[in-house]
C-alpha cells in the first residue's frame, strides 16, 4: 500500500532565485563523489515536495542522504505538519529572512530553519534556542565562512544559560557533552544541518576538515548554574538574570582534563593552543563544579580563575619555535605582535588576555573533577551571544 507525504525541502537558496545545491552539484562532479552523493542537485525546484512509496520514512531518508542533505543519521522527515507545528514558536513568520549563511549565501528562513530542525529530532519548543543559534553564526565575528571552509576541524560550541536551558532539559549536569538528552543532541544537530543545508558546507564538497571531529554532530550544552557559585554566564554578558541565552564560541576540539587549575593551565600551554595563539582566539574552559565550588570557598571569582590560566597556561617560547606552524606554515614576522613581544619573555599566553577566555561551569559534581578545554580556531576573536526570543505563551512541552 503507497503512502504519501508532502515534506518541505530543506536545501538553500539565495536572493537571486538560485538553489545552492546546483553549485554543490558541480563540485560533487569536480571531485568524483557521485557515487557517494549521485542525487545532488537531483530535486524538484519548489518549496514543498510530494513523496510516494510503501514506507516514506525509509523512501525520504534515503532520497536525502542521497542529495547530500543529512549528517549520516537518520533524520525525521519534515512533513508541512511537523514544520507547521514548529513554526508556530519561531519568533517571526515563516517567510522571515533570519539572514544569508555563508559561504554559499542561502537564505535562512524561519520555514527552512525549521525544517532542518524537524530533520534533527528537535521538539517544537527547541525552535527559538535554534533560530538564536542561527543569529550567532551570522555574526561576521563568528566568521561562518572560515569555519565552513577550512581545513580545520572547528565547530560551533553552544552553550545555553538562562531559565530556558532547565525549562527544556538541557543537561549541563552529569554527562552533559554525551549522549541521553535529546535538547542537547538535536539542537546541536539543527544547526549544524543548517550550516550545511542552507549554508552549503557539505564535507569533502566544501568543507575540507582533514579529520573533523564527534563535535561536527552536536555539540551543545547548559551551564549549570544550580551548581556554580558564580553569576550565570548571560548575566556575565550583560543580560539581565531572567533572560535566556545562546553563547558561540569555535571550538577546535574538546580536551577532558581531569584534575584543577594547574591540570588546565598544563594543557592550555601546550600544542593544543598553536591556533588560538595564532589567531588571537576566544577559548572555552568548562570547570567542573568541584573545582568552582571549592575555588570559591577560597575567594577566587570568575575573573580570579581566567587571570590565573592566561598567566599560567603558556607555551614555552623554545617549543613554540620548534612547532609545526612557526617551522613550516608561519613566518615569524606573520605572528601577531603580541605573540611576539610575549615570546621575548619566554612564554607566550595561549590567548591574548584573560578575557579571551571563557569559563563556564557544567558537568557532575564527582570526587574526580572532570573539566574540559575547547582551544579555538580562526579570526576575529569569537564569543557571541544572542538573546532566546520566545514567542508570547511559550511554554515547554
Amino acid at each position: 500500500m503507497s503512502e504519501t507525504c508532502w515534506v518541505v525541502l530543506p536545501t538553500g537558496r539565495q536572493r537571486s532565485g538560485a538553489w545552492i545545491d546546483d553549485t554543490l552539484a558541480e563540485r560533487v562532479r569536480e571531485r568524483g563523489l557521485e557515487a557517494k552523493l549521485p542525487l545532488a542537485g537531483d530535486f524538484p525546484r519548489q518549496r514543498v515536495e510530494v513523496v510516494r512509496g510503501a514506507d516514506t520514512f525509509a523512501v525520504i531518508n534515503d532520497l536525502f542522504y542521497r542529495r547530500g542533505w543529512t549528517d549520516g543519521l537518520p533524520i525525521v522527515p519534515p512533513t508541512t505538519g511537523r514544520v507547521e507545528a514548529m513554526i508556530r514558536h519561531a519568533p517571526a513568520p515563516a517567510s522571515h529572512v533570519v539572514g544569508v549563511l555563508d559561504p554559499l549565501k542561502g537564505e535562512a528562513s524561519m520555514e527552512k530553519i525549521a525544517a532542518n530542525a524537524v530533520m534533527a529530532g528537535c521538539r517544537p519548543d527547541y525552535l527559538p534556542v535554534v533560530v538564536a543559534a542561527v543569529e550567532a553564526i551570522l555574526e561576521p565575528a563568528f566568521n561562518l565562512r572560515g569555519v565552513q571552509t577550512t581545513d580545520e576541524n572547528v565547530t560551533p560550541l553552544v552553550v545555553v544559560s538562562g531559565p530556558v536551558a532547565e525549562a527544556l532539559d538541557i543537561n549541563g549536569g552529569f554527562g552533559a557533552l554525551g549522549p541521553g538528552w535529546r535538547a542537547n543532541a538535536t539542537i546541536g544537530r539543527a544547526l549544524r544541518l543548517v550550516m550545511n543545508n542552507i549554508g552549503g558546507g557539505w564535507p569533502m564538497v566544501v568543507s575540507f576538515a582533514g579529520i573533523a571531529q564527534p563535535g561536527r554532530y552536536t555539540l551543545c550544552l547548559a551551564e549549570n548554574t544550580a551548581a556554580s557559585p558564580w553569576p550565570a554566564l548571560h548575566v556575565e554578558e550583560g543580560f539581565d538574570a531572567s533572560a535566556s541565552t545562546v553563547t558561540l564560541a569555535r571550538a577546535e576540539c574538546a580536551i577532558t582534563v581531569t584534575g584543577g587549575l594547574a591540570e588546565l593551565a598544563s594543557v592550555m600551554g601546550s600544542a593544543a593552543s598553536a591556533f588560538s595563539v595564532l589567531h588571537g582566539g576566544r577559548v572555552a574552559v568548562i570547570l567542573a563544579p568541584a573545582v568552582a565550588q571549592e575555588l570559591a570557598a577560597e575567594g577566587w571569582s570568575k575573573d580570579d580563575v581566567k587571570r590565573h590560566l592566561h598567566e599560567q597556561g603558556r607555551i614555552a617560547t623554545t617549543a613554540w619555535k620548534q612547532s609545526w606552524l612557526y617551522e613550516r606554515m608561519i613566518e615569524p614576522e606573520r605572528w601577531p605582535d603580541w605573540v611576539r613581544n610575549a615570546a621575548d619573555s619566554g612564554a607566550i599566553p595561549a590567548v591574548r588576555a584573560p578575557d579571551d577566555i571563557t569559563v563556564v561551569v557544567a558537568g557532575g559534581d564527582i570526587p574526580i573533577p572532570q573539566n574540559v578545554y575547547f582551544p579555538s580556531w580562526g579570526f576575529p576573536p569569537c564569543r557571541v551571544t544572542k538573546e532566546i526570543r520566545l514567542t508570547p505563551g511559550w511554554e515547554a512541552q
